[in-house]
């Protein structure tokens, strides 16, 4: 998804949906920071990692019980890539100590960091518990 894409979602937003609209035009501010703060032109990452850590404050105003939050973080979470369950994970997570040699917690996390799709919290119940 391009910057221009999500403008126009944005843009029909608005008639039809106001949080929804005040979402979208969360997500691409925060999309164009990120991308100003590296020099670069927005591009699906700088989205991805936009909408990662709107959802995350999203989660926080639902616990702080917020419920116009819910409907934001369903928007933000069509942006985020499709998260592994904890079957996915630990074979990832056996995977990558079979090709390390090791069970160094602080590797096998920069590993699966890199890939994106894995929940960092379940990864690391599951480390222990190896």
């Amino acid at each position: 998804m391009t910057i221009i894409e999500l403008k126009k979602m944005m843009m029909k937003a608005k008639k039809e949906d106001k949080t929804k609209a005040n979402a979208l035009m969360m997500l691409v501010d925060t999309a164009q920071k990120i991308a100003k703060e590296k020099s670069e032109e927005v591009n699906e990452k700088h989205i991805m990692e936009a909408a990662k850590k709107l959802s995350k404050m999203a989660k926080e105003s639902i616990d702080a019980g917020m419920e116009d939050a819910k409907k934001e973080l369903e928007v933000y979470e069509q942006f985020l890539p499709k998260m592994l369950n904890e079957e996915e994970t630990t074979k990832i997570i056996k995977e990558i100590i079979d090709e390390i040699g090791s069970k160094n917690i602080g590797e096998i996390m920069k590993r699966l960091k890199q890939r994106g799709d894995v929940d960092m919290g379940l990864a690391n119940k599951i480390i222990k518990s190896i």
